[in-house]
């Protein structure tokens, strides 16, 4: 299989295959991961890694964990966990990701949108701020408070 990269070869747990000379019309959902490296129009999810090989053309939005572009897609992507693009790789669409790396060459046309990791919050927003009136610092519960307590200075 030409799709897949040594690297990425150990990785992937293939459950479907769009052959070269295979056109799919329709809605594919897979509970493990797909390949196109023919054509596909429709709707995509996959609860592992979407690969779209070099020649690879996909007309659908995709929803799933990991999705990587060797190809083309027209349509709008979610990748909950990583979308790679590729240096001949090709988007045209709006993007969601929890992260996304876009190779030189490769080509993003559309809106882009990061997804926030939820197992690890920012920390930062739950320490409640405090501004310091002489000695004692003063806890601010609400962002009115923090104006109350400004107009009163």
């Amino acid at each position: 299989m030409r799709f897949l990269r040594k690297e990425r070869a150990g990785n992937l747990s293939l459950d479907t295959l769009i052959g070269a000379n295979t056109v799919f019309e329709g809605c594919i959902y897979s509970e493990r991961s797909l390949c196109v490296e023919g054509s596909v129009r429709g709707r995509i999810e996959a609860k592992g890694e979407v690969v779209v090989g070099r020649e690879g053309k996909i007309e659908a939005d995709i929803q799933a964990d990991s999705v990587v572009v060797d190809g083309q897609i027209v349509g709008n992507v979610t990748a909950h966990r990583r979308l790679e693009i590729t240096p001949t790789g090709r988007v045209t669409g709006d993007i969601e990701a929890q992260s996304m790396s876009i190779a030189e060459g490769g080509v993003l046309d559309g809106f882009c949108k990061m997804l926030e990791r939820v197992e690890t919050p920012y920390r930062q927003l739950e320490q409640k701020p405090a501004v310091e009136e002489g000695n004692h610092p003063l806890e601010l519960k609400t962002p009115a408070e923090a104006v109350e307590n400004l107009s009163k200075s």
